[in-house]
């Protein structure tokens, strides 16, 4: 559960960040889902090898401190398997509109896209904690768009400053 909320909010708003601000920087349909590829490829294989070695680290002290022998390897595993899928899948949301519209034409679909599939994930992770479904839906989105807008604030600056056309 952790792994699946926790990969696909970072991936959702780590991609909306990124992409959006090079998508108002270059201006580059190329460029910006080239970007996304990347960025989702190289952070779900790290987000998913983090959550294997940090879930078989704290697995490894649980043993150590009830001197259990079980391992549960499995556990890790699974874990980061599901970590390494919802980031992949959570990145795609953001960057789906870029391969059919340009850059100036895809950030309004990509952003409501993400702030809609953000609400849902905190509404549904409220099932499994007991919280208020619309408040845990309005904090996952409050809090993650918070950290995106850092991207697009960046590419808004740079494009501005240095009028960047590629």
């Amino acid at each position: 559960m952790r792994d699946l909320i926790f990969g696909l909010e970072d991936s959702l708003v780590s991609t909306l960040g990124t992409i959006t601000g090079i998508a108002i920087g270059a201006q580059n349909t190329y460029i910006v889902i080239l970007s996304g590829l990347v960025l989702i490829a190289a952070e779900s294989t790290s987000m998913a090898a983090g959550s294997f070695l940090s879930n078989r680290s704290a697995i490894e002290a649980e043993n150590k401190q009830n001197h259990n022998t079980n391992k549960h390897a499995q556990h890790p595993i699974r874990g980061s398997v599901v970590m390494f899928v919802s980031y992949i899948l959570g990145g795609f949301i953001p960057l789906s509109p870029y391969f059919f519209l340009s850059p100036k034409q895809a950030i309004p679909p990509s952003i409501i896209m993400t702030i809609i599939t953000l609400f849902f994930v905190g509404f549904w992770s409220a099932k499994y904690t007991g919280r208020s479904r619309v408040k845990s839906g309005v904090e996952m989105m409050v809090i993650s768009l918070s950290a995106a807008l850092i991207g697009y604030g960046i590419g808004y600056w740079l494009n501005v400053t240095y009028h960047v056309n590629i």
